[in-house]
């Protein structure tokens, strides 16, 4: 519909331009173009504006951050060392790394701008949960389009203040004084700049969208496609975000009602697969919900000079079928060649036009699994660790060998804790920003980082404990735009190596 198309457009010009007018955007259009009107028109509005599809891209530069990435420098990049130095700022984490890779010439400054990137999209949440009352459509199409948008803006909030504000759970302060992100809950424009919400009232919003996400979602169970927002989605978000905000019993309700409708986990030790296939793909039977871009992965030096840690690959243990589903090492002959001990074979990185990242359920029996144990650490209930136990040996029963399969016995419960988190590390590195949102959560833990800016020289970097660069700093476009945000503190000059 070429209305809709040139409604998308009038969204990302008022985005870039800087939300300044105090006019309805709709207000706006050509005599000669149609203007939507009935409830599908708006859904496919929001399929189109407010979902992240093709060439958006959500949050690339984490991928340069956590422990599951090492620097590598080897004969092969001899006549491509922009690959190693282009994005060399992210992976140092500079204070102002969105400024330095673009002094460093690489291709992903935009698309390391992810304020403007999820601003975007919740502004094509709003534009339907503005209109769709008044649209013409039957009340199921209504609650089916409210509840996707609803959940879709809980799910970019969640992300925006996990990036550019502290975590909920931060032991030096509480969410209540620290700064989150603007609340933008309608499409219209104003003559006033918005303010940083706290991260209190951002999870409050989160918290709420989400909820009223489930009850509508609930109400027909809709699942057209595993490309829509859904009920099983909604849940889902709600369980991550009870999580992250540390409501135990929330959380694992929450996946409980997950696992009733999805429960089906990947069994590796059945899947042969053959050279060449990749185990995460559109048709995995762990999938609930499919978005974003393979772009998400494809930042300049990723697989080549920036790739799987040895960190990471010394934590899987033998048996684990996941070093050979998801990653695997290399012969020692190629090391020198690659420069590199692992390489990923998660993802297909050539194929083109699907969706890049993915909801699984894996994630459930994690989640419940950490909230149960957590239960288990403040009441002293052994049926919230039995659970728990139940969960972690279910998924490793459906990842090792059988031959070598043991299943976990009952331990403290900070044992338990730290075989969950190697569990998530081990299963969801490089997926949707992970391992970076729980190393915030966990307390933003000390980390090195060692660069090779050729393959006889390194530099070690320090992201110290509760480092201020565990917070995004806001985009310097952004902040130019709107003079009312207020920058996240940021380290004093350049990040030098120790």
């Amino acid at each position: 519909m070429r209305g809709i198309q040139k409604t998308g457009i009038i969204f990302f010009l008022v985005m870039v331009t800087g939300l300044t007018s105090c006019r309805k955007f709709l207000e706006e259009k050509s005599q000669t173009d149609m203007t939507p009107k009935s409830t599908e028109d708006y859904s496919e509005l929001l399929f189109g504006d407010g979902y992240p599809l093709g060439s958006t891209l959500l949050q690339p530069q984490v991928q340069f951050m956590d422990d599951d990435v090492a620097c590598y420098n080897s004969p092969l990049l001899a006549n491509n060392q922009q690959a190693v130095f282009g994005n060399m700022p992210a992976f140092t984490w500079q204070p102002d790394f969105l400024e330095a890779v673009g002094r460093n010439n690489s291709p992903d400054v935009a698309a390391f701008n992810s304020w403007s990137a999820y601003y975007k999209l919740i502004l094509g949440c709003n534009v339907a949960l503005q209109a769709v009352d008044g649209s013409i459509g039957n009340e199921v199409a209504k609650r089916y389009l409210k509840g996707q948008a609803l959940g879709l803006r809980a799910y970019y909030y969640f992300m925006l203040v996990n990036l550019y504000g502290r975590p909920y759970n931060d032991s030096t302060t509480t969410p209540d004084k620290s700064l989150g992100v603007p609340l933008r809950l309608d499409a219209n424009l104003y003559e006033t700049y918005p303010a940083r919400n706290t991260v209190a009232e951002v999870y409050r919003r989160i918290s709420q969208d989400i909820d009223s996400a489930c009850i509508l979602l609930d109400a027909d169970k809709i699942n057209k496609t595993p490309y829509r927002f859904n009920y099983i989605a909604a849940h889902f978000l709600a369980s991550r975000v009870a999580l992250f905000m540390e409501q135990w019993d929330k959380a694992a309700a929450q996946a409980s009602i997950v696992m009733q409708y999805h429960p089906a986990l990947m069994d590796l030790p059945s899947i042969q697969l053959e050279e060449g296939q990749f185990i995460l793909n559109t048709v995995t039977t762990e999938n609930i919900w499919l978005f974003g871009s393979t772009e998400e992965r494809k930042s300049l030096g990723v697989n080549a000079a920036y790739a799987f840690s040895a960190s990471l690959g010394k934590t899987y243990q033998p048996g684990d079928l996941r070093s050979f589903a998801y990653y695997m090492e290399l012969p020692d002959f190629l090391k020198p060649v690659f420069g590199m001990d692992y390489v990923q074979r998660k993802f297909d990185p050539n194929v083109e036009n699907i969706r890049g990242m993915a909801w699984r359920s894996a994630e459930m029996y994690l989640n419940r699994a950490e909230a149960n144990i957590q239960l288990y650490k403040t009441t002293g209930k052994a049926t919230a660790a039995q659970q728990a136990l139940t969960d972690l040996n279910t998924l490793r029963q459906h990842r090792f060998a059988p031959w070598v399969y043991q299943p976990l016995q009952m331990a403290t419960a900070e044992v338990m804790l730290q075989w969950c988190r190697d569990e998530r590390r081990r299963e969801f590195f490089n997926e949707e920003g992970h391992r970076w949102f729980d190393l915030r959560r966990y307390g933003m833990p000390a980390m090195t980082h060692v660069f090779k800016p050729s393959m006889s020289t390194v530099a070690v970097y320090q992201l110290k404990a509760k480092d201020p660069q565990y917070v995004l700093a806001i985009p310097g476009v952004v902040l130019q735009r709107n003079p009312s945000l207020v920058q996240n503190p940021q380290s004093t000059g350049v990040r030098l190596p120790e």
